[in-house]
Order: structure tokens, then C-alpha cells, then sequence
């Protein structure tokens, strides 16, 4: 709630006041002295109808929140249904009518993220213990994920003898795997724990990986051996140990949660990168804290990103300038911040679940087609053919914005 309030007002703090005052009053402008003819002084722009009660401060802050002057109700059904419409009467002048897209743009920011902190899960305390139906079930699917794994590197062992490869860390990793296997065979008690069903988890899957990882080694070691390219196998490799590294910050006990990767070699070439991957799993909560700080913050940047991937569309008609694409697309991302906010609430109960997975899954598209056809006047076949570019564009700005945001708590 206080996301909300602190948005509203910040965004009331970016927008220009229209229809405030009360209208017919006559005086003097108690800030500048000039004589003043109706609701506002036309010299320093106060009001002239002025207030000093408690209830009228309470109601200037609902106001500012909530009301925007009352533009909000001419502005929201505009947005939701003729966006094009609402897009190119506010680049043509119609500016004191509608809520200016910074100012929307920054209070469904607030809201967006208000929601989220609401519904997110605040960790094991949300978590429903498992039955011991589903206990069992969890255990005999990890003994026998372990069982396949043995038979894949038997028969890996069989290969390899049969065209004399070496097979002696296929031995290693079959020993080590019926270590665990055996392990949990002999384990008479059965967790109900998610936790301890999930260590277990882990540790399965921990296995499989440094399987995977000895598999990979002996490949590239072969292909050396037979003078091949071995950049596919490493990539391989880097993807799968920086899995691992993973797994091994997320099998950390609570008294220990440093990040162990002593049998994990992680190379990729840039020492900065290998640092501050490491500094992110030593403390992978921080990391997450940091992502989501850095995309509240920086959420604006969104437009930047997104303004020139609009342009390119239209950059042979000269009719339309960069301003306004920046107010098309500040009024799109605000709209669609919002309709992921009311879907996300939709979800959230079960008689309006799939209303909101089915309206968060399809109007997007329908929004940016009547945006662009109204704001721009197309006809229906420019409109498509621009709507699915614009699709494809948005899924790279979103991408550029994450990776911005990876940087950045990475780097933090």
C-alpha cells in the first residue's frame, strides 16, 4: 500500500494540473497579489480557492493518489480499449484531458510491483507439506532416476571397451552413483519434509550433472586426441558446470552457505565474470534482492529501449517524429504493467484463474494492433504486419532490459 500511495504521488509530483479549481471565484492571489478572474491566478498559476483543514490535506492526498484530477477516468478507458485513439489526441494537444504517460507510466510501476510483493511467496512458510503418498512416490522416483543412470553408463563402459576408448572414469562415476543409490536404499525412514525431500532432490540431480561433466571431459579429451574441434564440447561443458555451480550453492546447508566449487572448474574466459558469478552464489538471495531493486529503478529504461525498435516501423514517413513513439510506447508499457497487475490478482482466485491467463495470454496482441491502427491510421494489413515486428521487438527490449539488470546486480 505504501508503493502505491509513494507512486501515486510521484506520479501527481509529474503532472501537469488541469481542472482542480473551483470555478467562478474572483480576488486576489494570496502568492503573488495580482487580481484574479476565475478559479486559477493567471500570473503564478494558484489556485485561488484555498483550504486549511486536516480533512482537506486527507482528501488532496486520495486525490493526488487515486483521482489525478478525475483525468484518470477519462484516460483508463481509453487506454484499455482505443489506445491509438488516446495516443494521438494527446500527441495533437489534448494534454490537460488525459493523465500524461510518464505520470501513468510511473504509478503502474508502483502498482506493479505493490501487487507482486503481495502475492510472491515469503518462502517455506507458504510451502504445503507433502502426504506420505507423495513422499514414497518422490523416493522411488529418485532411486529409480539413479537405477537408469547406472544402466546408461553400463552400457556407456560397453562401448567404450569395445572400441578400446578409455573407460576407467566410467568405473569412478558407476562406483560413486551406487554409492548414493545404496545410500538412500538403506535409508529406512522416509522424509515427509519437503526440505528433506528436496536435498535429496538435489543430490540425485548433483550426481547426474557430475556424470554428464566426466562424459563431456572424456569426449574432448578424444577429440584433442584425434586433432577435432572441441568448441561445441566446451560450451557444453560451460553450460553444464555453470548448472552445477548452481546446484552446489543450492545444496549449501544453512550454517554454510558459501560457494563450494572445488570440483567445478568455471572458465569462461573473463575473470570479472568468474568473480562475480561466484560473489552471486555465495549469497544468491542478495542476487535476487539486487534483481528486483535494479528492475524498480530502472524500469524507465524501458522506454529508451523500446522508443527505437517503434521507429524503425514508421522511419520513412516524416510525419511522425521520436516523440511521438516515445508516447506510444510509454502509454503501451503502462498498460501492459497494469494488465499484468489486475491478471496477476485474477489468478489469484480460483472463479477468475482463467480469466486472467486467458486475457494476460491474448489481449496484449489485440492492444498493440489497435494502438497502432488508431494512433498512426493504418489499415488492417499494416497494422498485422507491424504489430508482429513490434512483438518480436518488444521480446528483444525486454531481453536487453534483463540482461541490463543482470549486469547491474551482478556488478553491485
Amino acid at each position: 500500500m505504501g508503493d502505491v500511495v509513494t507512486g501515486g504521488l510521484l506520479a501527481r509530483a509529474v503532472e501537469p494540473q488541469a481542472g482542480e479549481g473551483h470555478a467562478g471565484q474572483d480576488g486576489t492571489c494570496l502568492n503573488c497579489s495580482a487580481d484574479v478572474t476565475g478559479a486559477f491566478c493567471a500570473a503564478c498559476g494558484q489556485k485561488v480557492h484555498l483550504h486549511r483543514t486536516l480533512g482537506a490535506f486527507w482528501h488532496d492526498l486520495a486525490h493526488s493518489v487515486f483521482h489525478f484530477d478525475g483525468k484518470i477516468w477519462r484516460t483508463l478507458p481509453l487506454l484499455v480499449w482505443n489506445p491509438g485513439h488516446l495516443t494521438r489526441r494527446y500527441i495533437h494537444g489534448e494534454r490537460a484531458k488525459f493523465v500524461s504517460p510518464f505520470a501513468l507510466f510511473l504509478f503502474s510501476v508502483f502498482l506493479m510491483f505493490a501487487i507482486f510483493s503481495w502475492v510472491t511467496p515469503k518462502g517455506a512458510a507458504t510451502e504445503k507439506a507433502p502426504t506420505p503418498k507423495e513422499a514414497v512416490a518422490a523416493l522411488d522416483e529418485d532411486r529409480q532416476e539413479l537405477r537408469t543412470k547406472i544402466e546408461e553408463l553400463v552400457v556407456l563402459r560397453r562401448n567404450a571397451q569395445a572400441r578400446r576408448a578409455r573407460a576407467d572414469w566410467i568405473e569412478g562415476e558407476i562406483g560413486r552413483t551406487r554409492a548414493l543409490l545404496t545410500k538412500i536404499e538403506q535409508d529406512k525412514t522416509i522424509e515427509v519434509s519437503a526440505e528433506a525431500i528436496t536435498k535429496r532432490r538435489l543430490a540425485v540431480n548433483q550426481r547426474k550433472m557430475e556424470t554428464g561433466i566426466a562424459e563431456l571431459e572424456a569426449q574432448k579429451a578424444e577429440a584433442l586426441k584425434a586433432g577435432q574441434p572441441t568448441a561445441d564440447i566446451q560450451n557444453e561443458l560451460n553450460a553444464l558446470k555453470t548448472g552445477m555451480a548452481v546446484l552446489t550453492a543450492a545444496s549449501s546447508t544453512q550454517d554454510d552457505s558459501a560457494f563450494k566449487v572445488d570440483k567445478v572448474n568455471l572458465d569462461f574466459g573473463w575473470p570479472a565474470i568468474q568473480e562475480a558469478i561466484k560473489h552471486a552464489a555465495e549469497n544468491p538471495q542478495l542476487l535476487i534482492y539486487k534483481l528486483q531493486s535494479n528492475a524498480y529503478k530502472f524500469s524507465w529504461a524501458l522506454i529508451p529501449l523500446s522508443t527505437p525498435f517503434l521507429w524503425l516501423l514508421f522511419f520513412w514517413r516524416r510525419k511522425f517524429y521520436v516523440f511521438d513513439h516515445a508516447v506510444f510506447v510509454t502509454y503501451s508499457i503502462a498498460f501492459m504493467m497494469m494488465l499484468i497487475t489486475v491478471c496477476v490478482i485474477a489468478i489469484q482466485f480460483p472463479a477468475t484463474e482463467v480469466i486472467g491467463g486467458l486475457a494476460l495470454t491474448l489481449y496484449p496482441l489485440v492492444h498493440i494492433y489497435r494502438q497502432l491502427k488508431q494512433a498512426y491510421g493504418l489499415t488492417r494489413f499494416g497494422a498485422v504486419w507491424r504489430t508482429i515486428l513490434l512483438s518480436t521487438f518488444a521480446v528483444t527490449a525486454l531481453t536487453l532490459f534483463f540482461a541490463f539488470i543482470l549486469t547491474m546486480g551482478l556488478s553491485g
